[in-house]
């Protein structure tokens, strides 16, 4: 009879490997008495040694995450001969058994895979294998919460703010050659002007983490309301947790902004082109304007939004930027203690009866010229403390400024990134001081941590590069210094913050509508 070595068959490779012996029924029975063997006839005739066989219950499962299931077997052998049983597999599942059943166990299944197990019946001459085929499966994964939005059901009025007197009219004296009225700016195109249902549809899109490649930032990541639309974090986090370039400038009032210009190198010619460019810049939000029409498309809750803001379902992104526009331009501060005050004064320069004693020191300090050195409100004008306008007959093509900053540009040239211009080198866009003491740091690299440090900067910092602003130098081309004392660096102070608009930093109507 020929002995066949069980070593010699192949098994997968193994992480538990057990045995267990039985002996086929028929064998002796210690509790009889012994007796004496019976010595079979003689023969000619060979033995032939007859195979085990091994029969599973099942050829394949599927396990998923710490999961366990139990495979019945049976082993047999026509010769009752003693039988050996082995099992192996591989290290991602654990594996054992005893004489009739193999448990198999799972630890976590984080990808899809195949496994095999090897299961071997020997009677020490040959063998029966067969494999069990164990399909591992990741959960699945979890449905996704619902997205509620929640809108009134009478539309929020954005089309019909009404504007302050003194933001339609300007008061300042004729001697005041930088200032106009606030409304001279408004930078509103004929083909997208505020509608309500259009800036309700602006609304939801500005908070729609959708509007990410991966789900994860929306526009007001880095334009909080609380912070006026701005970011208190130096630079703002993109979707990938890469950081922005620049400072997240403010929104308020920046449809008061004459050449319409945005972005603080005013590389964007419209509010229109802006609000698209970060939705496909690489660091913050990361698509294409194929998938954003198409990632907007598929949400169940745009087609009554666009249809109500466009009268029909269609989606494009030339309708996305139309909206986020009209509800950007939409975000007008016009109820600051400033504005409560101003109301009940003739003209900007008269002491406000609502003010402290520091409040009106400051206001003063700020709108008047200083030792033939020109006010503050000279780059920061109308009483929307926004840019100047450029006059009718100049040749200016920006009113972006340099404000002496630093000596020289290396890093960022500001303006002359977009224009080539050398004369733009250094200048960045000059936003409305609106809300300015809720959204520190300060400057377009946020070099500045507090107003303190930025009105010191004025008071003695600015330095002769270039292209500095010619308003911030003397006669003889050197930079001007306010020399501020302590008292009037408070009272500058105590003024900016009669500028923050606590209504504006906490109206549902630029709130988040979505409830999460």
């Amino acid at each position: 009879m020929r002995y066949i070595n069980p070593s010699q068959f192949q098994l997968c490779s193994v992480l538990l490997t057990s045995t267990l012996v039985l002996t086929a029924c028929g064998g002796q029975d210690s509790s009889e008495e012994t007796k004496t063997p019976v010595t079979p006839p003689a023969t000619d005739t060979p033995v032939v040694n007859t195979a085990p066989v091994l029969n599973l219950s099942l050829d394949t499962i599927s396990l998923t995450s710490d999961s366990t299931q139990v495979i019945a077997f049976t082993a047999s052998d026509a010769d009752n001969d003693p039988l050996v049983i082995q099992v192996s597999s591989s290290e991602a599942l654990l594996v054992s058994h005893n004489s009739n059943e193999i448990t198999v166990s799972t630890g976590t299944v984080d990808a899809a895979s195949e496994e095999l197990i090897s299961v071997s019946v020997s009677d020490g001459q040959q063998a029966d294998i067969q494999t069990l085929t164990v399909i591992l499966t990741p959960p699945p994964e979890p449905e996704p919460e619902p997205i509620v939005i929640q809108l009134p059901e009478t539309l929020f009025d954005y089309a019909g703010i009404v504007l302050p007197q003194h933001f339609i009219q300007n008061d300042f004296p004729d001697n005041f050659q930088f200032q106009t009225a606030a409304i001279e700016s408004d930078n509103t195109p004929a083909d997208n002007p505020i509608t309500n249902a259009g800036a309700t549809l602006g609304r939801v899109l500005f908070y729609d983490t959708k509007l990410s490649i991966n789900d994860t930032v929306s526009c007001a990541s880095c334009h909080v309301q609380e912070f006026g639309f701005s970011d208190p974090s130096a630079l703002s986090i993109g979707f990938a947790g890469g950081e922005t370039r620049r400072h997240s400038m403010g929104l308020a009032n920046a449809r008061f902004y004459q050449t319409g210009k945005f972005f603080w190198d005013e590389r964007a010619s419209t509010l229109e082109e802006q609000v698209l460019m970060p939705i496909q810049d690489e660091v913050e939000m990361g698509m294409t304007l194929a998938q954003l029409v198409q990632t907007v498309s598929a949400q169940s809750y745009y087609p009554e939004l666009f249809s109500n803001a466009f009268g029909d379902e269609q989606v494009s992104s030339d309708r996305i930027a139309k909206a986020l526009a009209q509800f950007v331009r939409a975000m007008v501060s016009v109820d600051a203690k400033y504005d409560q005050g101003r109301i009940q004064v003739t003209d900007p320069l008269r002491d406000f009866p609502n003010f402290s004693r520091e409040e009106n020191a400051g206001k003063r300090l700020f709108m008047t010229f200083r030792e033939g050195i020109p006010p503050c409100t000279s780059c920061h004008s109308s009483e929307a403390f926004v840019g100047p306008l450029i006059g009718p007959d100049s040749n200016a093509t920006t009113i972006a400024s340099n404000n002496g900053l630093d000596e020289q540009s290396s890093d960022d040239l500001g303006v002359f990134e977009t224009t080539g211009i050398n004369g733009h080198t250094g200048k960045f866009k000059v936003p409305s001081l609106r809300n300015v003491a809720v959204r520190p740091p300060y400057m377009h690299d946020a070099r500045f941590n507090s107003l303190e440090e930025t009105i010191e900067h004025y008071s003695s910092g600015i330095k002769p590069h270039p292209t500095l602003q010619a308003l911030l130098r003397d006669q003889d081309g050197n930079p001007v210094h306010y020399n501020f004392t302590a008292v009037e660096q408070a009272d500058l102070i105590a003024f900016l913050h009669t500028l923050t608009d606590e209504n504006f930093l906490s109206d549902e109507k630029f709130s988040d509508p979505f409830v999460r």
